[in-house]
């Protein structure tokens, strides 16, 4: 699960990851954290491509009002949660303009926070790639997964089904965003998701009886990786 925080204070901004990271421990939830002093670095990212299931925004800000931000986001086809940070509950009414997910009044109360974050995550899978292109979010459960592929300027991302999505990202991008024990990086153009190996040599052999290279230089932890996955796997069961 990726989570924006968009507050220009310092201290306040760090205060609220640091509460974001207590919750995801308790909750054994696996989050990544984007903090944002500036509302248009946020708008900047999103227009790039950046996903969130989160956006946490400040209603002050130095460059825009929190609403106006909210309104740009939706406007540019966000379709994740929205929570106002403010230091009044006036503005309250005006978050239902943008379906926002609900407000918290500063100084941030951790059992506040991790309630929010309780009612959002409850019906959003975390294990879950979301790629967004324009107007249009389209989830990809990682399971469904088998691997991605760096091609040119873009990423292929290949499926059990056999669809094949396009992100236009570079493979290092989404390997951070997927955020998963998972995904190996097994050569310099592959992400695969060990979860579909079925065999494993010079090459993977998948499920589906695709091959995927692994790097010439570096077999060796590549292996390693996956035999402790693996392992790792066969103890939890």
């Amino acid at each position: 699960m990726r989570i924006a925080v968009c507050e220009d204070n310092q201290l306040q901004r760090d205060m609220i990851v640091q509460l974001l990271n207590r919750c995801s421990a308790e909750r054994s939830l696996p989050v990544t954290l984007a903090p944002y002093a500036y509302g248009i670095n946020l708008l900047y990212d999103v227009e790039e491509g950046a996903n969130f299931d989160i956006v946490f925004l400040d209603i002050y800000l130095p460059d825009a009002m929190g609403n106006e931000l909210a309104h740009r986001l939706r406007a540019m086809g966000y379709q994740g949660k929205i929570v106002f940070l403010t230091a009044s509950p006036d503005f309250a009414i005006e978050s239902y303009d943008v379906a926002a997910s609900g407000d918290l009044l500063k100084p941030i109360n951790y059992e506040r926070l991790k309630a929010v974050v309780d009612r959002i995550t409850e019906h959003v899978d975390p294990n879950t790639y979301q790629l967004r292109h324009r107007a249009t979010v389209t989830r990809i459960a990682y399971r469904d997964i088998l691997y991605i592929e760096s091609s040119n300027s873009k990423c292929l991302i290949h499926t059990v089904s056999g669809s094949v999505h396009t992100a236009y990202k570079t493979l290092n991008t989404i390997e951070k965003e997927l955020n998963a024990p998972c995904f190996l990086r097994c050569h310099q153009s592959f992400l695969v998701n060990m979860d579909h190996v079925r065999q494993i040599g010079k090459e993977f052999l998948l499920s589906n009886g695709e091959t995927i290279p692994i790097r010439q230089r570096g077999v060796k932890p590549v292996r390693q990786a996956y035999m402790a996955y693996a392992a790792a796997l066969s103890t939890a069961y």
